[in-house]
């Protein structure tokens, strides 16, 4: 789990007091500064590393999701995605249990930042985001209006159960279609999005795919998917 291993290198390294120098959310950040800060949601929990956006939309987001170059492996088991994997300073996810506990907790939206492999650049925005628990499967629980240029690829999935390759919780009974789309998502019988899918350039329902971008089944070359508390 790369965010808690560096946090781990950095807390050895600088001998700091953790509660002292993190926030809540990168919301309650005063820097204007984007980078990696420790992220602390209440005195119970364990602080992690998380890299806050500062500048984009106002900043106070916090990255969950970030791809541009393939290379890291998204195509990883559920444990790897309920705890994160890659690192904050290059290609990560962040981890879903993460993800539920700020959610759960307070109201959250998200941004979704995509470009193509000819450098367009769009984006959509939902006023509301949250993720059930790792017993419901990581649902995507919540989902609120849609604003944005890249269109709405996300509320099709809306309800559905988080599905990794070894774990099987979509409602296809035919088989895994994290296996099919060779990623993890909320999938229902297909899928709209895929943004954990292959780093690739190509029309291919198992790349990094956003429907509503330009034309299905496109892979993306850059992906970011950011929440801030609301």
């Amino acid at each position: 789990v790369g965010s808690t291993h560096n946090l781990e290198l950095l807390m050895i390294n600088s001998g700091i007091n953790l509660r002292s120098v993190s926030f809540r959310s990168c919301k309650e950040n005063p820097s204007k500064r984007s980078g990696k800060y420790i992220l602390q949601l209440t005195e119970n929990d364990q602080p992690f590393l998380g890299y806050c956006e500062q500048t984009a939309y106002g900043g106070g987001w916090l990255v969950f999701q970030y791809r541009y170059d393939g290379s890291v492996d998204f195509y990883r088991n559920w444990t790897e995605y309920r705890n994160g994997f890659g690192s904050v300073d290059g290609e990560f996810w962040l981890g879903l249990e993460h993800l539920h506990r700020m959610t759960s907790t307070r109201k959250h939206e998200l941004l979704v930042e995509l470009k193509d492999f000819a450098g367009n650049y769009q984006y959509t925005r939902y006023d509301e985001f949250e993720i059930g628990s790792e017993e419901e499967h990581y649902p995507l629980a919540k989902l609120g209006s849609y604003t944005g240029t890249a269109g709405d690829s996300l509320h099709r999935h809306k309800g559905m159960n988080f599905t990794t390759k070894d774990s099987d919780n979509d409602v296809w009974l035919e088989g895994n279609r994290a296996v099919t789309y060779q990623g993890a998502w909320w999938y229902y019988l297909y899928h709209t999005s895929n943004l954990n899918g292959i780093y690739n350039n190509s029309i291919n329902a198992q790349n990094i795919v956003w429907d509503t971008f330009n034309q299905v089944n496109e892979g993306m070359a850059y992906s970011r998917m950011l929440i801030r508390a609301k």
